[in-house]
This record gives C-alpha cells, sequence and structure tokens, in this order.
C-alpha cells in the first residue's frame, strides 16, 4: 500500500512539472499576442519546456533516491516555470 501511494505522489508531481511550465510559457505567449512567432516556434517552444521539466523530475527522483521533498519540488517548480517564461520571450522567431 505504502509503495502505491508512492507512486501516486510521484505521478502528481510529474503531472504538476509538466502543466505548470507549460501554464507559464502559454501564459506569457497568451499576454504579448503570440507576437513574432512562427508555426515552428509554438511547437517547438512547449516541446522544450516539456522536456526540460521532465528531465528536471527524473535528476530531482534521482537524486532524491525517490524522496520528494516539497519544499524542494516547489522550488523547482518555480525555477522551471520562470525558465518557460524566459524560452518564450528570448527564443526569436523562426523562419517558416
Amino acid at each position: 500500500m505504502a509503495r502505491r501511494s508512492g507512486k501516486a505522489r510521484s505521478l502528481c508531481w510529474l503531472a504538476l512539472f509538466i502543466a505548470l511550465p507549460l501554464a507559464a510559457w502559454f501564459a506569457a505567449a497568451h499576454r504579448r499576442g503570440f507576437e513574432g512567432k512562427s508555426l515552428s516556434n509554438l511547437s517547438l517552444e512547449p516541446m522544450v519546456v516539456a522536456v526540460a521539466s521532465c528531465a528536471v523530475f527524473v535528476i530531482w527522483l534521482v537524486v532524491g533516491r525517490g524522496n520528494l521533498g516539497s519544499l524542494l519540488g516547489v522550488v523547482l517548480l518555480v525555477i522551471l516555470a520562470a525558465g518557460a517564461v524566459a524560452v518564450q520571450h528570448f527564443v526569436p522567431g523562426l523562419r517558416e
């Protein structure tokens, strides 16, 4: 039973690690009106944000040996959200 709750907790954290940075990216893009962004940007940038979020989650899981501390998780989520906003602002528009 304890193993199942640990797996559920990990899946919840993974969902947060993917959803929150993507939501931050979308909010920043929506606020700017998607100006200067091509279709390539609008497909690649969220993919980069999601892959980076998954990578950070896996590293956190491996380093913590399955013990996911809430404070560190929140700090990592804030950093990932800030990184997602930075990706939206600083990646130039790609040519089609």
